[in-house]
């Protein structure tokens, strides 16, 4: 098919072979480019989420509240007076979370690596520090509240955790998805 095309190319436009090779990227989407996109989306959805999620989810709750379905707005913010010091107790982590496959993508669209360089104790406790980790702390937040790196592979019996600001779990929904990656 690439034969004929280029041969119509040719005839068609002359040298115009750039013009007929773009039309064809339109069309014929290679594995690498799909997996690009696919990484672009990945750090698109973190980076949303970490600038818009918390006051965008405030605003539908706020709004749900002046609606007909303001039971289920009130149901929530009862958990969450409830559920209020769970963030200091270690969260509420999801391996289903941890282990989505858009963390792996995004791992790639940096690249994120882990590299063990020592054997941890599984009997003791560790605080690592990660600087410098910038405002989002893509790294730190790759390696430890997802699997993309694969630390629990690398250290079995050690439960990562990290540690952010408590004003990321004053916003509704957006305190639960980030602790069911490991966040406290």
């Amino acid at each position: 098919v690439k034969v004929i095309l280029t041969l119509v190319s040719f005839s068609l436009l002359g040298t115009g072979s750039n013009i007929l090779s773009a039309l064809q990227d339109l069309f014929w989407l290679s594995k690498s480019k799909v997996e690009k996109q696919l990484q672009i989306i990945s750090v698109l959805q973190w980076v949303l989420t970490f600038l818009v999620m918390g006051i965008a989810c405030t605003l539908i709750l706020m709004y749900i509240l002046c609606t007909d379905c303001w039971a289920i707005a009130a149901l929530y913010l009862a958990w969450l007076v409830f559920d209020w010091n769970t963030p200091k107790k270690g969260g509420r982590r999801s391996q289903w979370v941890r282990n989505w496959a858009i963390w792996r993508y995004f791992r790639d669209y940096f690249p994120i690596r882990l590299v063990k360089t020592h054997n941890l104790l599984t009997t003791r406790n560790y605080i690592f520090g990660y600087h410098p980790h910038g405002i989002m702390g893509l790294g730190a937040f790759c390696n430890f509240s997802t699997e993309a790196t694969g630390v629990s592979q690398k250290f079995p019996g050690i439960r990562p955790y990290l540690a952010t600001l408590a004003g990321n779990f004053r916003m509704p929904i957006l305190r639960d998805y980030l602790m069911s990656g490991g966040k406290c």
